[in-house]
């Protein structure tokens, strides 16, 4: 067994103990460095999340209060506008473009009587916004008694450059069917 004098056995101990910190700094330097792109994930998420509420939140205002002059700049040239509940009851309501979608509006929606929101949720992650609560809505559609409605309502946005690029909306219509079914039966003589 070799014999280490008492002057080379400090050097190697400092040695060993440099390598073993050495690798412990080296073994903890990619952890460190792994973490502050989560941080600047978690900075970028809240607030990609906060711009999204702002638009969001003025948005989904002026659309409830069909405030057409503050809406329209809030849409995207390329906005999607989809309803897929409301195609057994309305029709296909999918509209492609701001162009499409500012005629839908202003032509439809002269229709629609009161539309008020009230909110119960909402969530703003990263690009996207999604508001759930009870729609309280009536509509007067040409030659047809004037309807009210209360409807479970989910609208969901996704946000791009400070824009709305797609406007989903989800809604119960059975309320609808049912006030109108009940309207068509009280006319009956």
């Amino acid at each position: 067994m070799p014999r280490f004098s008492p002057f080379f056995a400090p050097r190697l101990c400092l040695s060993l103990g440099l390598c073993l910190l050495s690798s412990i700094a080296c073994a903890q330097a990619p952890a460190a460095s792994s973490t502050a792109p989560a941080r600047d994930a978690a900075g970028q998420y809240r607030e990609m999340s906060a711009q999204t509420q702002d638009v969001a939140e003025r948005y989904v205002q002026a659309y409830m209060s069909r405030d057409w002059p503050r809406l329209f700049p809030l849409m995207s040239e390329r906005i999607r506008f989809s309803d897929p509940t409301a195609k057994l009851v309305f029709g296909d309501l999918n509209q492609q473009g701001k162009p499409a979608l500012t005629k839908y509006f202003s032509e439809v929606y002269p229709y629609v009587e009161t539309h008020a929101f009230k909110r119960e949720r909402s969530t703003f992650a990263g690009q996207h916004a999604i508001f759930i609560g009870e729609s309280d809505w009536s509509i007067s559609l040409p030659g047809q008694t004037p309807v009210r409605s209360k409807s479970q309502l989910v609208l969901a946005l996704r946000i791009e450059d400070g824009l709305v690029q797609e406007h989903l909306e989800l809604a119960d219509l059975q309320s609808y069917l049912s006030h109108r079914q009940e309207l068509a039966a009280s006319r009956k003589p």
